[in-house]
């Protein structure tokens, strides 16, 4: 199936279309990375704004729906600056170890206190979660509708809805999201967005500039030593600020390890091999 077609299925009402943003699509030859894939299981898509193309990999599988995990920390960050929740992204939330207590796999820079850009930086799930009492449940469903993210599908008060696949979305939605705040900042005002950017902001190289988000979680809930799912999802931009791709990478691994580095790194080679990353 063309990805233009998919794309008019996905929603019925789309932000974007991406019928006017696509002239073609190609799928991108993986033969050069078959070797170090491996028997991980890898979905892709970009689109390349300067000569309006979509590329990628396992078409089929573009349109199914998964958890975003720590990807939704995108609109999330929005949703808190947009509401309120937070005054900007320098408040601080000091942690409650008895409402938040770690658990195993926790990283250390997890188990301190967080300001809303260190969160993001360090993806701390327990900040986000700590921000679900500060927004209401018609502002989520507001900003879900708004941002036409997945099935939107939340419980009211639930602080895992995002990590438990209650929430669902599939890569065709993550981009349709991500070029909707590229073209209009779907509903965001201007100086959160700008807000956004500043904590979002991986790296820059070439004059171009990536803001990008990771996500993961356990395939099966009670095994995290067993296969795992991940995203990268993100966009680049030029040193002028005008947007030059957005992406989405979903990837299923043996095992958390096996994806933790490697989601990124593919994605930024594939980009790159495009002409939409340097190299």
């Amino acid at each position: 199936m063309k990805i233009k077609s998919v794309f008019a299925l996905v929603l019925l009402t789309p932000l974007i279309s991406f019928a006017d943003v696509c002239k073609t699509t190609k799928p991108i030859n993986i033969d050069p990375y078959i070797a170090e894939i491996g028997t991980r299981k890898v979905t892709f898509l970009a689109v390349d704004f300067g000569k309006n193309n979509c590329w990628a990999v396992n078409e089929p599988g573009l349109t199914q729906r998964h958890g975003p995990y720590s990807t939704f920390k995108i609109p999330h960050t929005l949703i808190a600056l947009e509401t309120g929740a937070v005054k900007s992204t320098d408040e601080r939330f000091e942690w409650d170890q008895k409402k938040y207590p770690a658990k195993d796999f926790w990283p250390e820079t997890w188990k301190q206190s967080h300001t809303l850009a260190s969160a993001f930086k360090y993806s701390a799930v327990w900040y986000y979660k700590a921000l679900v009492p500060r927004i209401e449940p018609a502002e989520y469903k507001k900003w879900l509708a708004k941002f036409h993210y997945g099935n939107q599908a939340f419980t009211p008060g639930s602080d895992e809805f995002w990590l438990n696949n209650e929430l669902q979305i599939s890569p065709v939605e993550q981009v349709e999201f991500i070029a909707c705040l590229l073209k209009n900042r779907c509903g965001v005002s201007s100086s959160n967005f700008a807000a956004f950017e500043s904590v979002a902001l991986q790296e820059t190289k070439s004059g171009l500039s990536l803001y990008a988000k990771t996500g993961a979680g356990s395939i099966d809930p009670n095994n995290n030593d067993g296969a795992f799912d991940g995203w990268y999802v993100g966009y680049v931009k030029d040193e002028g600020g005008k947007p030059v791709a957005a992406f989405a990478l979903y990837m299923e691994a043996e095992s958390f390890a096996a994806l933790k580095d490697y989601r990124k790194q593919l994605s930024l080679k594939l980009l790159g091999d495009l002409g939409l990353w340097g190299n």
